[in-house]
């Protein structure tokens, strides 16, 4: 790499993974350990003085959420730290793809693929949730397959995180929307109190499109999807690819429930409902 640091603090940069608005991912080396690790890094001298201070708060709610959860199907974090005007979090290193890029290239999943790897998903959401950790952003480009086409979750920037007497030690409040519009709940998008069902719907979308190979809301631009989120329910699975049975219809119909109360409770009822789904 010629341009950009050389080295995070112990960490050896080697490449670059990806780019995004508020920083680079790389891949590194930690010498200490010989192991690779991905680093994901925020430029604060970039951003105002506000959205700095915003950013190092997700950054640090991201390591202190993750840290709490060693799930085999959630992307470990392992370090975090500063170093001049760069925030950065040291996790897991993949070798693998973003669900979001085999999905955009029409890559095909059988069922029993489709089935495991939302099942994984929902594993690793139940055991978040269970951790008093809601993600809030599930969207393909938050999950991972590795090299053995394992599920990972990853990104937990955005996370709602509550201590063990359940108070939000965490500054989104009620009234913001925070996560990506296509992927957002009914709740989220109108800035209700949300809870773990918020990752129930979300994980729903992704249901949705594996069974189907499109989004159940699509429109032009965010406030057109995020309308029809909140106020029209998707065509059935099974109107689009008839080889569904309606018992996946119900599946999707039940994860994809306008009011929470009417969603499945937990994504460990999801799991098991799914499961039902493909074996009958």
């Amino acid at each position: 790499m010629a341009a950009g640091p050389q080295t995070l603090g112990r960490y050896q940069l080697e490449r670059v993974l990806g780019k995004g608005a508020m920083g680079i991912v790389y891949e590194a080396l930690d010498p200490k350990l010989h192991r690779k690790v991905a680093i994901k890094t925020i430029l604060v001298s970039q951003l105002d003085e506000e959205t700095a201070k915003d950013f190092s708060m997700r950054f640090v709610r991201e390591a202190h959420a993750v840290a709490r959860l060693n799930h085999p199907n959630i992307v470990q974090v392992y370090d975090f730290g500063e170093e001049g005007d760069i925030a950065y979090l040291v996790m897991e290193f993949i070798r693998g793809d973003e669900l979001k890029s085999s999905l955009a290239t029409g890559g095909q999943f059988d069922r029993k693929e489709c089935v495991r790897i939302m099942c994984e998903l929902l594993d690793a959401l139940d055991f978040a949730h269970e951790a008093g950790v809601v993600h809030r952003d599930i969207k393909p480009a938050n999950v991972m397959l590795d090299g053995q086409g394992r599920t990972k979750l990853t990104d937990f920037g955005v996370a709602r995180v509550t201590d063990s007497d359940r108070t939000h030690v965490e500054r989104t409040q009620a009234g913001t929307m925070v996560g990506t519009p296509a992927y957002m709940s009914p709740e989220q998008i109108q800035g209700q109190r949300i809870d773990r069902r918020t990752d129930i719907f979300s994980a729903g979308i992704i249901l949705y499109q594996f069974l189907t190979g499109q989004k159940p809301f699509t429109g032009e631009g965010a406030w057109t999807v995020a309308k029809k989120i909140v106020q029209e329910d998707p065509p059935m699975p099974s109107s689009i690819n008839v080889a569904l049975s309606p018992e996946f219809d119900r599946v999707v119909a039940k994860a994809l429930a306008k009011d929470p109360d009417q969603r499945f409770a937990t994504a460990r009822e999801f799991s098991q409902a799914l499961k039902r789904a493909a074996e009958g």
